[in-house]
């Protein structure tokens, strides 16, 4: 068995050597490509979608790096960060992270290689002269590579996966904005479906409007995020023991604490996305995806060190801690309501990323 597990886990270093040096070696060379149909930020008939390295960037420019971070970084920050302490309590504080930096690097790799995708299915694409540019998107990268047949799987696939992800985050809205009504009015009553359907119609109109749309409400929610999360690390930082951080089981990394991992980055279903708002510059698209990438990680960290840092792991119960419940404990009422925001900002921010995924 020794070594099964062995032959198992070299297997798995080199798929993951394999994706490194696959992602490393994607350097597009922007070239000039154009298109009959004006992108999303431009309002000419015909437009510059690729630009040589000699060339300027067009008069319409397009999205901004930082707002692609965002948008990457929310769509990754959502409800799986809660559930990260329950899932990582036994393993500890230093084998936690070394498990998440492995599913950062997966996240990074993957996405690199979406993007190369991505951007050959948009060259192919206006190779072909079809008069239509569908932005690369995961429909037409199937249909690339399986065919008509494949095409209609993955439209099936995605639409169950993102349809899955809007309905969690959807009623979950709900719950919050039927509970935030309650509690700042006293008498204004609002019913979680109610609250779901408002959550659900606020978020479809921005994601049919644009990704530039999306883009503003997501930096509210991922600020908002950053803010509550100050809040909270300054609230409970007095709590932390160090002796509560030492304790390490490493036999525990996985599949708990990886599957959760994975989970809590993942953000490649907004690649191609990315890609269109920041008119299809792929290497901006790199930056962004990046940055984006490390937001998470670096919250993640912060986010682990508080919370196994106030926990003694030897006697506390991982299937029964909740987050909210047990930093209520340690700070008060006033982390309790910074808990609560900062879950309705990471909500937010998911299911901007998500409905602009579905309707794209």
């Amino acid at each position: 068995e020794r070594a099964s597990a062995t032959t198992m886990r070299i297997l798995l270093l080199l798929c993951l050597l394999t994706l490194c040096i696959s992602a490393a070696a994607f350097q597009p060379t922007p070239r000039i490509i154009y298109s009959n149909k004006a992108p999303l930020f431009s309002k000419s008939s015909k437009h510059v979608l690729f630009l040589s390295n000699d060339q300027e960037v067009n008069e319409t420019g397009g999205g901004s790096i930082a707002g692609a971070s965002l948008l990457f970084a929310g769509t990754a920050v959502g409800a799986g960060m809660i559930a990260l302490p329950a899932e990582t309590l036994t393993a500890g504080f230093v084998p936690s992270i070394s498990g998440l930096s492995v599913c950062w690097l997966f996240t990074y790799v993957t996405s690199m290689l979406t993007l190369e995708a991505s951007w050959l299915a948009c060259t192919q694409n206006d190779e072909e002269e079809s008069g239509e540019n569908t932005g690369g998107g995961f429909l037409s990268l199937s249909k690339m590579a399986l065919g008509v047949p494949g095409e209609v799987i993955t439209a099936s696939l995605f639409w169950f996966l993102l349809t899955a992800i809007v309905v969690a985050y959807t009623a979950e809205g709900g719950q919050l904005i039927a509970q935030v009504a309650k509690e700042v009015t006293d008498t204004t009553t609002i019913s979680p479906t109610v609250g779901s359907l408002l959550f659900a119609s606020c978020f479809a109109s921005f994601a049919i409007a644009g990704t530039s749309r999306v883009d503003i409400i997501n930096r509210f929610f991922v600020l908002g995020l950053v803010a509550t999360f100050i809040g909270i690390v300054m609230q409970i930082s007095t709590s932390i023991s160090v002796s509560n951080l030492s304790h390490a089981d490493w036999s525990a990394v996985y599949p708990a604490g990886i599957s959760i991992g994975i989970l809590s980055f993942g953000a490649q279903n907004v690649v191609p996305t990315i890609l269109q708002y920041l008119n299809y510059d792929p290497e901006k698209t790199q930056k962004a995806i990046l940055l984006g990438s490390l937001i998470p990680l670096f919250l993640y960290t912060i986010w682990e060190a508080v919370f196994l840092g106030i926990i003694d792991a030897s006697s506390a119960d991982s299937n029964s801690m909740e987050a909210i419940s047990v930093l209520g404990k340690t700070g008060g009422t006033t982390v309790t309501d910074l808990v609560e925001l900062f879950s309705i900002c990471a909500i937010g921010s998911s299911m901007a990323g998500a409905s602009v995924s579905l309707v794209d």
